[in-house]
């Protein structure tokens, strides 16, 4: 059963990663002028400007650049205590989400090596994957 979660941003391009998350892969855009990739997405690269872009899929594998447990319930979809962590990609972008229900976030440590998991939610929108991060190997 799918976890209800706050409604998700559907712009355009929002909506072409979320395509991509149904199957299950994680992709950002990549610029089709000087190459960076983009998170989030958006209609023109914020490094040269092109408007140039394709959707590159991602490794999943990435490292801990910073976290927090909220100890206080903010949404009734997110109850105490809630880990969020920033995970750098191993590609570069930085990805901020929460982490799977079982982590509670006490073992986080900078530079710990994380890898791409994935949640059953549900907003308004209807049922969609949500890409999680959680330790490697764990």
């Amino acid at each position: 059963m799918a976890t209800q979660r706050p409604v998700r941003v559907m712009d355009p391009f929002a909506r072409e990663f979320w395509e991509y998350a149904e199957k299950k892969e994680l992709r950002m855009q990549k610029c089709g002028e000087c190459k960076k990739l983009r998170w989030p997405a958006a209609a023109v690269c914020d490094k040269c400007l092109s408007s140039e872009y394709s959707w590159e899929q991602l490794s999943g594998k990435g490292q801990v650049l910073s976290w927090i447990v909220f100890h206080r319930q903010y949404f009734p979809e997110y109850p105490a205590p809630h880990p969020a962590v920033a995970v750098e990609l191993a590609e570069g972008p930085i990805f901020v989400c929460c982490m799977p229900p079982e982590f509670e976030g006490k073992d986080l440590a900078d530079a710990l090596p994380m890898e791409l998991t994935w949640l059953d939610a549900e907003d308004r929108f209807g049922e969609y994957n949500l890409p999680v991060f959680k330790p490697a190997g764990k």
